[in-house]
């Protein structure tokens, strides 16, 4: 039976990165952003993850339309701010997109996801930083949510064969990351200096541990996070 996988932010970077690499292992793909891409190898559904109510009729478009077996939560926003500087409207923005959108997704594909024959698999996209990062404060905050989320929804969907994990990337060529690390600044080399490897990943490295999650091979794991950061992680505690 074909996988038929629900990718949010699916437009570049990661999830655009995910969509190709699960295309080409012969998933279905369905993406979800603010634009459209030029030649998404799948559906797309444009919608905007801040307004609650165009996300609420998109998902139910999506469901009612698609046996969707598996959800990549992969949507985001990340601002560089320290806590002397962040608003309290900073974090509502975080926390919008970043958890309270990924619930809102989850739950509305959670009886498709229920219903899949081989077992629903759902994958959160956090990050490194949850391991705690300097200047950060919003959306640290936001992404160690998606990590408790990941922990308690393995529990909570165990019983309906649903797998739930969860990728961290470290420092990644994202358009968010550059945004926050333009080419030659002081903030590119001291993000470089903290990963093992001495580089910066890519898009396509993130979405390899995405598919492996979705895969066949990853049906006995879940409630897992894994680390996808070049090292950054070692050495560091847990969670």
């Amino acid at each position: 039976m074909q996988q038929v996988t629900l990718i949010t932010g699916a437009n570049r970077g990661i999830g655009l990165a995910t969509a190709t690499l699960l295309a080409d292992q012969g998933h279905h793909v369905i993406g979800t952003g603010r634009t459209a891409p030029t030649g998404f190898p799948g559906d797309f559904h444009v919608v905007d993850f801040t307004d609650s109510t165009a996300l609420a009729r998109a998902g139910a478009e999506i469901a009612d339309a698609h046996a969707v077996t598996g959800l990549v939560n992969n949507a985001g926003i990340s601002r560089a701010q320290d806590i002397a500087s962040t608003t309290l409207a900073d974090m509502d923005a975080h926390y919008t997109v970043n958890v309270r959108a990924t619930v809102q997704i989850t739950q509305a594909m959670l009886p498709r996801l229920q219903a899949a024959p081989d077992g629903g698999r759902i994958v959160n996209l956090a990050s490194r930083v949850v391991l705690g990062r300097g200047v950060r404060t919003a959306y640290a905050a936001s992404k160690a949510a998606l990590v408790g989320l990941t922990r308690s929804w393995a529990l909570d969907l165990a019983k309906d064969g649903i797998t739930v994990n969860c990728v961290a990337p470290g420092p990644v060529a994202t358009e968010l990351f550059k945004g926050n690390h333009p080419d030659g600044s002081p903030e590119l080399d001291a993000a470089k200096a903290q990963i093992p490897l001495g580089r910066i990943g890519t898009p396509a490295e993130i979405a390899g541990p995405i598919a492996f999650f979705l895969s066949p091979a990853a049906g006995f794991v879940t409630g897992q996070i894994l680390y996808v950061c070049g090292g950054g992680s070692v050495g560091r505690a847990p969670v």
